[in-house]
């Protein structure tokens, strides 16, 4: 309970994300507590020590639903030292970008994609008459990868755990196979579909009504997320996801899209902070798995909203990556033992 109240206030800041960017890029989130003790067994800082590093960090993010973000949204350079020192298996690799050159090239990747023909309707009605397009930044971290998969296949989980933490008041639902409903209790009212499912490439849609701080009124937008993920294993077992994001959006008329334009450079710093803040809770809630499972099977068996099934799935989830964990390390450790030949 005690590490639970710790990041509250950081992890409610991260919950009232702007605009439709944004929104697209929150469904690819999980929530965690943060696990101070990230590093190696060997490599452990006194916790007093790493909790008030976490804490100062955690007191420099902005909640990004706060108007303030207009008069500053530098990038904090300090802060990514702190990150960077207590979780050095995380690293923003790319920066994000709207160049045109990586449009077209994201354009022709999305149309390889395999999707069924209404799925191909749906992204071509979106791509051919794009009003803007943005690459979230390339990220790399430690993950379980089946942990990251469900958690990107199961949104609903996601706002279910927002729910049982207390720090959420967002409503998603899954009303098909491929299908879910949104209520962001802000004006924010849509439809999600998954053109597709894998491993590697997810491909979202959603078509609704979107509420931004940054926009006096409600707007009307369609768009295309597109997540591709590409795992890496390293020489001592740990796994790596490297993934980035595409986002492809079409606006109902040229007023709105001037309008979107002219705040973009706030709305794209905005959409790609978050993307990397969402991959720090996945690297972070996959670690908590691993070596505080405890508390995150605890949450899990609270579940609000969701079907008993769901939340025995991801109790088996923490179990599994608890183990795969466990069986990593006793390599690691009889490999550390074994005497040079």
């Amino acid at each position: 309970m005690r590490q639970q109240k710790r990041y509250q206030g950081w992890l409610s800041s991260m919950i009232n994300y702007s605009g439709f960017l944004v929104l697209l890029t929150a469904l690819l989130s999980s929530v965690v507590c943060l696990d101070v003790d990230a590093g190696e067994p060997d490599q452990r800082v006194d916790e007093s020590v790493v909790s008030d590093q976490v804490r100062s960090s955690v007191g420099r993010l902005k909640s990004f639903g706060d108007e303030s973000i207009l008069k500053q949204y530098a990038p904090d350079p300090e802060r990514e030292k702190d990150i960077q020192r207590l979780l050095p298996n995380y690293q923003v690799t790319q920066k994000g970008t709207s160049d045109r050159r990586i449009r077209d090239q994201a354009i022709k990747r999305l149309n390889k994609i395999q999707l069924t023909n209404s799925g191909r309707q749906m992204a071509n009605n979106v791509v051919d008459k794009l009003s803007l397009f943005r690459r979230m930044p390339e990220v790399c971290f430690e993950v379980n990868p089946e942990t990251y998969e469900y958690f990107v296949g199961h949104p609903d989980i996601v706002v279910s755990l927002w729910q049982a933490m207390g720090i959420s008041g967002m409503k998603l639902r899954q009303t098909g196979k491929f299908k879910y409903e949104l209520d962001n209790n802000d004006g924010t009212v849509c439809d999600l579909y998954y053109l597709r499912k894998s491993k590697t490439t997810n491909v979202i849609y959603c078509q609704g009504k979107f509420k931004s701080p940054l926009l006096k009124n409600p707007i009307q937008a369609r768009g295309v997320l597109c997540l591709h993920s590409k795992f890496e294993k390293h020489k001592d077992g740990t796994i790596f996801v490297r993934h980035h994001a595409d986002v492809f959006l079409r606006f109902p008329s040229p007023a709105v899209e001037t309008a979107a334009r002219l705040i973009s450079p706030v709305s794209n710093y905005i959409a790609d902070r978050n993307f990397q803040e969402i991959s720090l809770f996945m690297h972070s809630i996959s670690l908590t798995m691993a070596r505080q499972p405890s508390w995150v099977q605890q949450i899990a068996s609270q579940l609000p909203g969701v079907h008993p099934n769901r939340s025995r799935e991801l109790q088996e989830i923490v179990r599994k990556n608890y183990q795969a964990n466990q069986k990593r390390l006793a390599t690691r450790w009889d490999e550390f033992q074994s005497p040079a030949l």
